[in-house]
């Protein structure tokens, strides 16, 4: 089941040819469904869907390149993302390789990015592939006054 019809499909690709400058990173952490109940576990049913949308986003850019990565077999790496649901995932610009990883600059979203949130996804795909931040002087002021991290939230609900 795609979830991208053909003239969304053609208006993603040019978006993304239009705003991508450098390669970007996106890390999925889901958990394979096994389809056995276990008592106590809890297993998503939106993984698979994620990663199917995210391959059709990816298929669209030569600078898009998406990694799933299994919270259960792979629990540092899942701790060093900062991931805490599932599925989740990262965004973050593609560093050179041997390159230490920066967590500055690092998007995480949960669930499927469908419905409202899929603009907020292609948004955070293509701010991580510039260079420079695209925000006003004054608000690239008030964030260099900043002392301590910052945990941002946004959450959203269908209307």
């Amino acid at each position: 089941m795609a979830f991208l019809r053909p003239a969304d499909v053609e208006r993603v690709r040019l978006r993304l040819e239009r705003d991508l400058e450098d390669d970007v990173d996106v890390i999925l952490f889901a958990v394979p469904q096994t389809g056995l109940f276990v008592p106590g576990r809890n297993e998503s049913a939106t993984g698979k869907q994620t990663e199917a949308l995210l391959g059709e986003v990816a298929a669209l850019s030569e600078k898009i390149h998406v990694r799933v990565v299994n919270p259960r077999t792979d629990p540092d790496e899942t701790t060093a993302f900062g991931v805490e649901l599932d599925p989740a995932i990262v965004i973050e610009k593609r560093l050179p390789s041997g390159s230490p990883p920066a967590a500055a600059g690092r998007v995480r979203m949960y669930g499927v990015p469908t419905g409202y949130e899929f603009m907020t996804l292609l948004d955070a795909v293509t701010a991580a592939s510039r260079a420079a931040p695209t925000l006003s002087d004054d608000t690239l002021a008030a964030l260099g006054r900043l002392r301590e991290p910052v945990h941002l939230q946004v959450f959203v609900t269908p209307t």
